[in-house]
């Protein structure tokens, strides 16, 4: 008889247990904070509270976290090519090293993230807001992140091949080191912004405010800074050639 309650005892348990959980339905659930190095590939995270979590090595290629919560969290090294953080919540968020080409970021809250040595290729990130990121070292080539707000962010030796910053607001923003090629930005806000010892190639400032701008050192041919506003900019021995500048005068 006693063997028997026990039987139904243990059946019982067995039986509250949920059937076929995940790793990606336990952190989904609040069960689990740490799920590094798990292949996360094309899960959907839509809205999902997932502060703090620690997913350092992760596949999360395809996956969606839009709308999600991932503040304070930690996705160093993770694979997300195209994945989707658009309107994601990231502030303070480690995305270190991490493959996130290809990405969506639209209207992404990424302030204070660090995006150290990312890939962020072809990645999408309008209207994002990267104040006081660090994007040191990152490939950012065809990344499209018009009117984005990145106030004090590091791009210090970052790689900007046809970059779009178009109406994006980089005030004290830090491309120091950086190479930059035919990339835009347009309109863009870059008051005291640093390009000290940075290649820029072919690219247009077409209309930016660059007032009180460090250009020392920099490596400057055939760029675009017609109307734009260079009160105070600093050229210091920079090497410049073939220019427009903003008087409508071409450099020989």
């Amino acid at each position: 008889m006693w063997a028997k309650r026990f039987a139904v005892v243990v059946v019982g348990a067995l039986a509250a247990l949920p059937v076929g959980a995940t790793p990606a339905e336990d952190l989904i659930a609040g069960l689990r904070k740490e799920c590094r190095g798990c292949d996360l590939t094309g899960v959907s995270f839509k809205k999902a509270n997932l502060e703090g979590v620690d997913l350092t090595g992760a596949i999360l290629t395809d996956a969606s976290f839009h709308r999600a919560n991932l503040r304070g969290a930690t996705l160093d090294g993770v694979k997300a090519s195209g994945a989707n953080f658009n309107l994601v919540e990231a502030t303070q968020t480690s995305f270190k090293g991490a493959d996130l080409s290809r990405a969506l970021m639209y209207g992404a809250q990424l302030s204070g993230a660090d995006f150290s040595n990312a890939d962020l290729t072809d990645a999408r990130m309008q209207t994002a807001r990267l104040t006081s990121a660090t994007l040191a070292g990152a490939v950012l080539d065809r990344t499209v992140a018009r009117d984005a707000v990145a106030n004090n962010a590091d791009f210090t030796g970052a790689s900007m091949q046809k970059t779009n910053l178009n109406g994006a607001s980089l005030g004290r923003s830090i491309f120091d080191g950086a190479t930059i090629a035919y990339a835009g930005f347009v309109k863009a806000d870059m008051s005291r912004a640093s390009f000290a010892g940075a290649t820029v190639l072919v690219t247009d400032f077409y209309g930016s405010n660059l007032r009180r701008a460090d250009f020392a050192g920099a490596v400057l041919t055939g760029n675009r800074f017609e109307t734009a506003a260079l009160t105070e900019v600093s050229f210091d021995q920079a090497r410049m050639r073939g220019n427009f500048m903003a008087d409508g005068r071409v450099q020989d």
